[in-house]
Protein backbone atom coordinates (compact mmCIF):
# COMPACT_ATOMS: atom_id res chain seq x y z
CA UNK A 1 0.00 0.00 0.00
CA UNK A 2 0.96 3.13 -0.34
CA UNK A 3 2.92 5.45 2.46
CA UNK A 4 -0.05 7.37 3.91
CA UNK A 5 2.28 10.61 4.75
CA UNK A 6 3.97 12.79 2.44
CA UNK A 7 6.13 13.90 4.93
CA UNK A 8 6.72 10.81 7.26
CA UNK A 9 8.44 11.11 10.97
CA UNK A 10 11.08 8.58 10.66
CA UNK A 11 11.45 7.67 7.05
CA UNK A 12 10.06 9.05 3.54
CA UNK A 13 8.20 6.10 1.18
CA UNK A 14 7.31 8.27 -1.71
CA UNK A 15 4.23 6.81 -4.08
CA UNK A 16 4.14 5.50 -7.26
CA UNK A 17 4.74 7.23 -10.24
CA UNK A 18 2.20 8.23 -12.92
CA UNK A 19 3.91 9.44 -16.06
CA UNK A 20 2.46 13.11 -17.23
CA UNK A 21 2.66 15.40 -19.65
CA UNK A 22 1.88 18.50 -18.06
CA UNK A 23 0.53 21.08 -20.89
CA UNK A 24 2.02 24.20 -21.58
CA UNK A 25 0.84 27.51 -20.34
CA UNK A 26 0.39 29.10 -23.71
CA UNK A 27 -1.72 27.64 -25.95
CA UNK A 28 -2.49 27.49 -30.17
CA UNK A 29 -5.00 29.43 -32.01
CA UNK A 30 -8.22 31.00 -30.25
CA UNK A 31 -11.39 28.62 -30.26
CA UNK A 32 -13.98 29.03 -32.71
CA UNK A 33 -16.25 30.91 -30.58
CA UNK A 34 -14.45 33.05 -27.99
CA UNK A 35 -16.68 32.61 -24.00
CA UNK A 36 -16.69 34.90 -21.52
CA UNK A 37 -15.60 32.77 -18.51
CA UNK A 38 -15.90 33.31 -14.66
CA UNK A 39 -13.38 31.30 -12.51
CA UNK A 40 -14.46 31.38 -9.38
CA UNK A 41 -10.86 31.37 -6.65
CA UNK A 42 -7.36 32.65 -7.39
CA UNK A 43 -5.79 29.34 -6.09
CA UNK A 44 -4.13 27.58 -8.42
CA UNK A 45 -6.48 25.27 -10.16
CA UNK A 46 -7.92 28.54 -10.91
CA UNK A 47 -5.40 30.57 -12.49
CA UNK A 48 -4.48 27.54 -13.92
CA UNK A 49 -7.78 27.33 -16.13
CA UNK A 50 -7.99 30.82 -16.44
CA UNK A 51 -4.17 31.22 -17.88
CA UNK A 52 -5.67 28.21 -20.71
CA UNK A 53 -8.44 30.15 -21.84
CA UNK A 54 -7.37 33.52 -21.87
CA UNK A 55 -4.50 32.09 -23.92
CA UNK A 56 -7.31 30.50 -26.20
CA UNK A 57 -9.10 33.95 -26.43
CA UNK A 58 -12.03 33.46 -24.32
CA UNK A 59 -13.05 36.40 -22.48
CA UNK A 60 -11.73 35.32 -18.44
CA UNK A 61 -12.40 36.91 -15.27
CA UNK A 62 -11.12 35.58 -11.86
CA UNK A 63 -12.95 36.22 -9.02
CA UNK A 64 -11.23 36.52 -5.39
CA UNK A 65 -12.55 36.77 -2.20
CA UNK A 66 -8.71 38.11 -0.56
CA UNK A 67 -6.29 40.70 -1.76
CA UNK A 68 -3.97 38.34 -3.04
CA UNK A 69 -3.57 35.03 -5.71
CA UNK A 70 -2.76 31.88 -4.29
CA UNK A 71 -5.46 30.60 -1.89
CA UNK A 72 -3.95 27.73 -0.06
CA UNK A 73 -0.42 28.48 -1.86
CA UNK A 74 0.65 31.14 0.24
CA UNK A 75 4.21 33.02 1.01
CA UNK A 76 5.15 35.25 3.59
CA UNK A 77 7.72 38.18 2.97
CA UNK A 78 7.70 40.32 6.38
CA UNK A 79 10.95 38.19 7.34
CA UNK A 80 13.57 40.13 5.18
CA UNK A 81 15.57 38.44 2.74
CA UNK A 82 13.81 35.09 4.41
CA UNK A 83 9.99 34.02 2.19
CA UNK A 84 8.03 31.29 4.14
CA UNK A 85 5.42 29.54 2.48
CA UNK A 86 2.57 29.14 5.48
CA UNK A 87 0.36 27.28 2.80
CA UNK A 88 1.56 24.56 0.15
CA UNK A 89 5.41 24.16 0.68
CA UNK A 90 6.40 20.59 -1.29
CA UNK A 91 6.05 19.76 -4.31
CA UNK A 92 5.63 15.69 -3.87
CA UNK A 93 7.89 13.79 -6.51
CA UNK A 94 9.43 15.85 -9.31
CA UNK A 95 9.46 12.62 -12.06
CA UNK A 96 6.89 13.76 -14.53
CA UNK A 97 5.07 15.73 -11.53
CA UNK A 98 3.32 18.77 -13.28
CA UNK A 99 3.81 21.62 -11.12
CA UNK A 100 7.56 20.71 -11.51
CA UNK A 101 7.54 20.53 -15.00
CA UNK A 102 5.78 24.03 -14.65
CA UNK A 103 8.72 25.87 -12.19
CA UNK A 104 10.86 24.05 -14.57
CA UNK A 105 9.25 25.87 -17.41
CA UNK A 106 8.84 29.00 -15.79
CA UNK A 107 12.37 29.23 -14.44
CA UNK A 108 11.55 28.59 -10.90
CA UNK A 109 14.18 27.16 -8.71
CA UNK A 110 13.82 24.66 -6.43
CA UNK A 111 15.39 22.80 -4.15
CA UNK A 112 16.00 18.85 -2.27
CA UNK A 113 14.57 18.65 0.63
CA UNK A 114 16.28 15.53 2.11
CA UNK A 115 14.76 13.91 4.68
CA UNK A 116 15.65 10.78 3.56
CA UNK A 117 18.65 9.89 5.57
CA UNK A 118 18.55 8.17 8.50
CA UNK A 119 21.30 10.37 10.20
CA UNK A 120 19.47 13.71 9.42
CA UNK A 121 16.33 12.69 11.06
CA UNK A 122 16.40 12.79 15.13
CA UNK A 123 13.77 10.99 17.48
CA UNK A 124 13.27 11.65 20.57
CA UNK A 125 10.84 10.31 23.23
CA UNK A 126 8.19 12.34 25.75
CA UNK A 127 11.16 12.76 28.00
CA UNK A 128 13.55 14.19 26.00
CA UNK A 129 15.83 11.53 25.35
CA UNK A 130 17.15 10.93 22.06
CA UNK A 131 16.22 7.20 20.37
CA UNK A 132 19.01 5.28 19.07
CA UNK A 133 19.81 3.57 15.84
CA UNK A 134 18.53 0.32 17.16
CA UNK A 135 15.04 1.51 18.45
CA UNK A 136 14.08 3.27 15.64
CA UNK A 137 15.51 0.25 13.15
CA UNK A 138 12.98 -2.05 14.41
CA UNK A 139 10.12 0.57 15.09
CA UNK A 140 10.52 1.35 11.54
CA UNK A 141 10.88 -2.63 10.85
CA UNK A 142 7.33 -3.09 12.96
CA UNK A 143 5.80 -0.17 11.28
CA UNK A 144 6.16 -1.39 7.69
CA UNK A 145 5.25 -4.91 8.63
CA UNK A 146 1.59 -3.64 10.22
CA UNK A 147 1.50 -1.04 6.56
CA UNK A 148 1.93 -4.30 4.76
CA UNK A 149 -0.71 -5.96 6.60
CA UNK A 150 -3.19 -2.68 6.88
CA UNK A 151 -2.44 -2.39 2.68
CA UNK A 152 -4.27 -5.70 2.34
CA UNK A 153 -6.90 -5.54 5.28
CA UNK A 154 -8.43 -2.26 3.95
CA UNK A 155 -8.38 -3.35 0.54
CA UNK A 156 -12.83 -2.66 -0.33
CA UNK A 157 -13.63 -1.73 3.29
CA UNK A 158 -17.12 -0.84 3.55
CA UNK A 159 -17.46 3.24 4.00
CA UNK A 160 -18.08 3.19 7.57
CA UNK A 161 -15.43 1.03 8.44
CA UNK A 162 -12.47 3.65 9.99
CA UNK A 163 -8.24 3.44 9.92
CA UNK A 164 -7.70 3.52 13.42
CA UNK A 165 -10.16 0.42 13.80
CA UNK A 166 -8.44 -1.66 11.38
CA UNK A 167 -5.08 -0.23 12.39
CA UNK A 168 -5.76 -1.85 15.96
CA UNK A 169 -6.72 -4.75 14.78
CA UNK A 170 -3.41 -5.38 12.67
CA UNK A 171 -1.46 -4.20 15.67
CA UNK A 172 -3.42 -7.03 18.10
CA UNK A 173 -1.72 -10.29 15.74
CA UNK A 174 1.78 -8.92 15.67
CA UNK A 175 4.90 -9.64 17.89
CA UNK A 176 5.93 -7.07 19.85
CA UNK A 177 5.16 -5.00 23.41
CA UNK A 178 2.21 -3.21 23.93
CA UNK A 179 4.83 -0.41 24.56
CA UNK A 180 6.24 -0.68 20.61
CA UNK A 181 2.81 -1.38 19.71
CA UNK A 182 1.70 1.91 21.16
CA UNK A 183 4.48 3.52 19.73
CA UNK A 184 3.75 2.43 16.15
CA UNK A 185 0.00 3.64 16.51
CA UNK A 186 1.06 7.15 17.06
CA UNK A 187 3.03 6.76 14.35
CA UNK A 188 0.65 5.77 11.97
CA UNK A 189 -1.55 8.61 13.87
CA UNK A 190 1.11 11.29 13.11
CA UNK A 191 1.28 9.86 9.65
CA UNK A 192 -2.14 10.50 8.63
CA UNK A 193 -2.37 13.80 10.83
CA UNK A 194 0.50 14.81 8.44
CA UNK A 195 -0.62 13.38 4.59
CA UNK A 196 -4.38 13.87 5.31
CA UNK A 197 -4.84 16.38 8.16
CA UNK A 198 -7.09 14.04 9.98
CA UNK A 199 -6.92 11.71 12.65
CA UNK A 200 -7.40 8.24 12.10
CA UNK A 201 -10.65 7.32 13.50
CA UNK A 202 -12.01 10.18 10.76
CA UNK A 203 -10.30 8.40 7.78
CA UNK A 204 -12.21 6.14 5.81
CA UNK A 205 -10.15 2.25 6.17
CA UNK A 206 -10.36 2.54 1.88
CA UNK A 207 -9.14 5.89 1.21
CA UNK A 208 -5.98 5.22 2.77
CA UNK A 209 -5.39 3.51 -0.44
CA UNK A 210 -6.80 6.31 -2.20
CA UNK A 211 -4.97 7.85 -5.29
CA UNK A 212 -1.27 8.31 -6.58
CA UNK A 213 1.58 9.92 -6.79
CA UNK A 214 4.83 10.77 -8.84
CA UNK A 215 8.34 9.37 -7.81
CA UNK A 216 10.97 10.96 -7.17
CA UNK A 217 13.07 13.68 -5.04
CA UNK A 218 10.91 15.97 -2.48
CA UNK A 219 11.56 19.52 -3.13
CA UNK A 220 10.78 23.21 -2.05
CA UNK A 221 10.85 26.70 -3.27
CA UNK A 222 13.65 28.48 -1.42
CA UNK A 223 12.03 32.09 -2.98
CA UNK A 224 8.48 30.56 -1.94
CA UNK A 225 5.77 29.04 -3.62
CA UNK A 226 4.07 32.07 -4.19
CA UNK A 227 6.19 32.19 -7.46
CA UNK A 228 4.69 29.99 -9.29
CA UNK A 229 0.80 31.41 -9.00
CA UNK A 230 2.45 34.88 -8.99
CA UNK A 231 3.49 33.77 -12.51
CA UNK A 232 0.39 32.13 -13.52
CA UNK A 233 -1.49 35.10 -12.87
CA UNK A 234 0.18 37.55 -14.98
CA UNK A 235 -2.09 39.40 -17.62
CA UNK A 236 -5.47 37.84 -16.02
CA UNK A 237 -8.12 40.15 -15.26
CA UNK A 238 -8.35 39.50 -11.25
CA UNK A 239 -11.39 41.06 -9.49
CA UNK A 240 -9.86 41.25 -5.47
CA UNK A 241 -11.76 41.52 -2.62
CA UNK A 242 -15.00 40.45 -4.21
CA UNK A 243 -16.27 37.38 -1.91
CA UNK A 244 -18.65 35.27 -3.70
CA UNK A 245 -22.11 34.67 -1.90
CA UNK A 246 -24.30 33.51 -4.90
CA UNK A 247 -24.37 31.44 -8.64
CA UNK A 248 -26.95 31.54 -10.15
CA UNK A 249 -26.70 29.51 -13.18
CA UNK A 250 -28.99 27.83 -16.17
CA UNK A 251 -28.63 26.43 -19.77
CA UNK A 252 -27.89 30.03 -21.15
CA UNK A 253 -25.08 31.08 -18.42
CA UNK A 254 -24.45 32.12 -15.34
CA UNK A 255 -24.39 35.13 -12.73
CA UNK A 256 -21.83 35.28 -9.87
CA UNK A 257 -23.19 37.63 -7.08
CA UNK A 258 -20.77 38.80 -5.01
CA UNK A 259 -20.29 41.84 -2.23
CA UNK A 260 -19.55 44.39 -5.34
CA UNK A 261 -22.01 43.07 -7.70
CA UNK A 262 -23.24 41.01 -9.55
CA UNK A 263 -21.05 39.45 -13.01
CA UNK A 264 -22.75 37.43 -15.95
CA UNK A 265 -20.88 34.86 -18.03
CA UNK A 266 -21.23 31.89 -20.44
CA UNK A 267 -19.87 29.49 -18.14
CA UNK A 268 -18.47 29.71 -14.43
CA UNK A 269 -16.03 27.32 -13.58
CA UNK A 270 -15.89 26.53 -9.36
CA UNK A 271 -12.63 26.07 -7.85
CA UNK A 272 -13.79 27.32 -4.28
CA UNK A 273 -11.87 24.83 -1.78
CA UNK A 274 -14.14 22.05 -0.30
CA UNK A 275 -14.34 23.63 3.07
CA UNK A 276 -16.17 26.56 1.75
CA UNK A 277 -18.61 24.66 0.11
CA UNK A 278 -18.92 22.47 3.28
CA UNK A 279 -19.79 25.46 5.17
CA UNK A 280 -22.61 26.60 2.84
CA UNK A 281 -22.23 30.06 2.49
CA UNK A 282 -22.24 30.38 -1.07
CA UNK A 283 -26.09 29.39 -2.33
CA UNK A 284 -26.78 27.91 -6.02
CA UNK A 285 -29.96 28.41 -7.94
CA UNK A 286 -31.17 25.84 -8.84
CA UNK A 287 -29.63 23.98 -6.36
CA UNK A 288 -26.81 21.33 -7.10
CA UNK A 289 -27.85 17.93 -7.57
CA UNK A 290 -28.21 15.09 -5.46
CA UNK A 291 -25.01 13.27 -6.23
CA UNK A 292 -22.79 16.43 -5.67
CA UNK A 293 -24.19 17.68 -2.53
CA UNK A 294 -23.72 14.17 -1.03
CA UNK A 295 -20.07 14.42 -2.21
CA UNK A 296 -19.71 17.47 -0.36
CA UNK A 297 -21.60 15.94 2.84
CA UNK A 298 -19.29 13.02 3.05
CA UNK A 299 -15.94 13.89 2.00
CA UNK A 300 -13.70 15.48 5.12
CA UNK A 301 -11.84 18.77 4.92
CA UNK A 302 -8.45 18.10 6.94
CA UNK A 303 -6.89 21.18 8.64
CA UNK A 304 -3.39 21.07 8.60
CA UNK A 305 -1.33 24.57 10.57
CA UNK A 306 2.71 25.47 10.68
CA UNK A 307 4.17 27.23 13.52
CA UNK A 308 7.45 28.58 12.12
CA UNK A 309 9.93 30.39 14.16
CA UNK A 310 12.50 32.49 13.58
CA UNK A 311 15.53 32.18 16.35
CA UNK A 312 18.51 34.46 16.87
CA UNK A 313 20.61 30.88 16.24
CA UNK A 314 21.01 27.32 14.85
CA UNK A 315 20.78 25.39 17.73
CA UNK A 316 19.25 21.57 16.50
CA UNK A 317 22.71 20.71 14.44
CA UNK A 318 22.20 19.58 10.68
CA UNK A 319 18.85 17.82 11.57
CA UNK A 320 16.61 17.23 8.83
CA UNK A 321 13.88 16.32 10.65
CA UNK A 322 13.13 16.69 14.25
CA UNK A 323 10.41 14.59 15.76
CA UNK A 324 9.32 13.77 19.33
CA UNK A 325 6.67 10.69 20.66
CA UNK A 326 4.12 11.01 22.71
CA UNK A 327 3.53 14.60 23.21
CA UNK A 328 0.68 16.14 24.86
CA UNK A 329 -2.20 15.80 22.38
CA UNK A 330 0.25 15.19 19.56
CA UNK A 331 1.42 19.27 20.06
CA UNK A 332 4.76 19.68 18.66
CA UNK A 333 5.55 15.89 17.76
CA UNK A 334 6.96 16.84 14.42
CA UNK A 335 9.55 19.87 12.97
CA UNK A 336 11.32 20.86 10.25
CA UNK A 337 14.47 23.12 10.65
CA UNK A 338 14.54 25.38 7.39
CA UNK A 339 17.88 27.11 8.23
CA UNK A 340 20.10 25.61 5.33
CA UNK A 341 16.85 27.03 2.66
CA UNK A 342 16.00 30.33 4.61
CA UNK A 343 19.67 30.93 5.15
CA UNK A 344 18.35 32.16 8.72
CA UNK A 345 17.75 30.57 11.72
CA UNK A 346 14.45 28.81 11.02
CA UNK A 347 11.95 26.09 12.75
CA UNK A 348 8.73 25.04 11.51
CA UNK A 349 6.60 22.79 13.61
CA UNK A 350 3.44 20.79 11.60
CA UNK A 351 0.20 19.92 12.46
CA UNK A 352 -2.50 17.82 11.20
CA UNK A 353 -6.12 16.99 12.88
CA UNK A 354 -6.96 17.52 16.24
CA UNK A 355 -3.57 19.30 16.88
CA UNK A 356 -3.71 21.75 14.35
CA UNK A 357 -7.37 22.62 15.92
CA UNK A 358 -6.21 22.59 19.24
CA UNK A 359 -3.24 25.10 17.63
CA UNK A 360 -5.60 27.75 16.48
CA UNK A 361 -7.48 27.92 19.94
CA UNK A 362 -4.42 28.79 21.15
CA UNK A 363 -2.74 32.67 21.71
CA UNK A 364 0.45 33.40 20.17
CA UNK A 365 1.56 33.45 23.53
CA UNK A 366 0.57 30.03 24.60
CA UNK A 367 1.75 28.80 21.13
CA UNK A 368 5.29 29.97 22.03
CA UNK A 369 5.45 28.58 25.64
CA UNK A 370 4.29 24.89 24.83
CA UNK A 371 6.68 25.08 21.63
CA UNK A 372 9.67 26.42 24.13
CA UNK A 373 8.73 24.08 27.00
CA UNK A 374 9.56 20.94 24.04
CA UNK A 375 11.91 22.03 22.72
CA UNK A 376 13.93 22.59 25.84
CA UNK A 377 13.16 19.17 26.61
CA UNK A 378 15.28 17.95 23.62
CA UNK A 379 17.92 20.60 22.95
CA UNK A 380 18.65 22.11 26.83
CA UNK A 381 16.73 25.18 29.05
CA UNK A 382 19.73 27.12 27.75
CA UNK A 383 18.14 27.52 24.08
CA UNK A 384 16.68 31.74 22.99
CA UNK A 385 13.48 32.54 22.89
CA UNK A 386 12.41 32.75 19.50
CA UNK A 387 12.75 36.29 18.01
CA UNK A 388 9.42 36.30 15.61
CA UNK A 389 6.89 33.81 14.63
CA UNK A 390 3.68 33.23 11.95
CA UNK A 391 1.17 31.00 13.05
CA UNK A 392 -1.53 29.23 10.27
CA UNK A 393 -4.99 29.18 11.00
CA UNK A 394 -6.55 27.17 8.05
CA UNK A 395 -10.00 26.35 9.95
CA UNK A 396 -10.42 30.02 10.47
CA UNK A 397 -9.65 31.03 7.40
CA UNK A 398 -13.32 32.14 6.00
CA UNK A 399 -11.65 31.62 2.38
CA UNK A 400 -10.61 27.79 3.01
CA UNK A 401 -12.06 26.51 6.26
CA UNK A 402 -9.92 24.09 6.21
CA UNK A 403 -6.58 22.78 4.56
CA UNK A 404 -7.23 20.12 2.16
CA UNK A 405 -9.72 17.00 1.78
CA UNK A 406 -10.15 13.62 2.55
CA UNK A 407 -11.68 10.68 2.73
CA UNK A 408 -13.99 10.51 5.49
CA UNK A 409 -15.86 7.99 7.11
CA UNK A 410 -18.49 7.23 5.48
CA UNK A 411 -17.54 9.14 2.12
CA UNK A 412 -17.21 6.76 -0.86
CA UNK A 413 -14.55 5.99 -4.03
CA UNK A 414 -16.82 8.08 -6.24
CA UNK A 415 -17.20 11.01 -4.49
CA UNK A 416 -14.78 12.78 -5.90
CA UNK A 417 -15.50 12.06 -9.57
CA UNK A 418 -19.31 13.01 -8.11
CA UNK A 419 -17.87 16.57 -7.13
CA UNK A 420 -15.72 17.04 -10.09
CA UNK A 421 -19.14 16.87 -12.21
CA UNK A 422 -20.31 19.72 -14.64
CA UNK A 423 -23.69 20.61 -13.99
CA UNK A 424 -25.08 21.11 -17.45
CA UNK A 425 -22.97 23.15 -20.02
CA UNK A 426 -22.52 26.40 -17.50
CA UNK A 427 -21.50 25.10 -13.97
CA UNK A 428 -18.48 23.52 -14.03
CA UNK A 429 -15.75 22.69 -10.87
CA UNK A 430 -12.33 22.24 -9.94
CA UNK A 431 -9.72 22.44 -7.00
CA UNK A 432 -8.02 19.32 -5.59
CA UNK A 433 -10.86 17.89 -4.04
CA UNK A 434 -12.17 16.55 -7.67
CA UNK A 435 -9.27 15.29 -8.95
CA UNK A 436 -9.57 11.52 -8.12
CA UNK A 437 -5.77 10.67 -8.15
CA UNK A 438 -4.33 13.54 -6.88
CA UNK A 439 -6.37 15.30 -4.38
CA UNK A 440 -5.17 17.31 -0.98
CA UNK A 441 -1.97 18.36 -3.52
CA UNK A 442 -1.07 21.57 -5.34
CA UNK A 443 -0.68 18.85 -8.71
CA UNK A 444 -3.65 17.67 -7.85
CA UNK A 445 -5.02 21.49 -8.27
CA UNK A 446 -3.34 22.18 -11.17
CA UNK A 447 -4.27 19.35 -13.06
CA UNK A 448 -8.32 20.18 -11.97
CA UNK A 449 -7.84 23.41 -13.61
CA UNK A 450 -6.29 22.24 -16.75
CA UNK A 451 -9.32 19.58 -17.31
CA UNK A 452 -11.75 22.15 -16.43
CA UNK A 453 -10.39 24.64 -19.31
CA UNK A 454 -10.18 21.77 -21.69
CA UNK A 455 -13.78 20.83 -21.42
CA UNK A 456 -14.62 24.41 -22.13
CA UNK A 457 -12.21 23.93 -25.08
CA UNK A 458 -14.25 20.98 -25.80
CA UNK A 459 -11.16 18.73 -25.44
CA UNK A 460 -11.24 15.25 -24.21
CA UNK A 461 -10.95 15.53 -19.85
Amino acid sequence: MPDFSRRTLIKLSLLAASPLVAPVIARGAPAPAAKSVLVIGAGISGLAAARMLHAAGHRVTVIEGRDRVGGRIWTNRSWRDTPVDLGASWIHGVDGNPVANLARQLGIQTVVYDVERPASNLVYDADGRKLGSKELEWLTQLQDQANKLLGRKVQGAAPERNARDEMLQVLAGLAGTQAEKATVMELFSRELEDGLAADPQDIAAWGLQEGSGFDGHEVIFPKGYGQLVDRLAEGLEIRFNHRVTGIRHDPSGVRVVTSHGELAGDIAIVTLPLGVLKEGGVTFSPALPVAKRGAIERLGMGVYNKAVFLFPEVFWGQAAIISQLNTDKGLWANWYPLNHYAKKPVLCALHGGTPARLLEGMSNQEIQDDAMAHLRQMFGSSIPLPSDMHITRWHADPFARGSYSFPQVGARPSDRQDLAAPVGNTLLFAGEATHPDYSATVHGALLSGWREARRVLGEPV
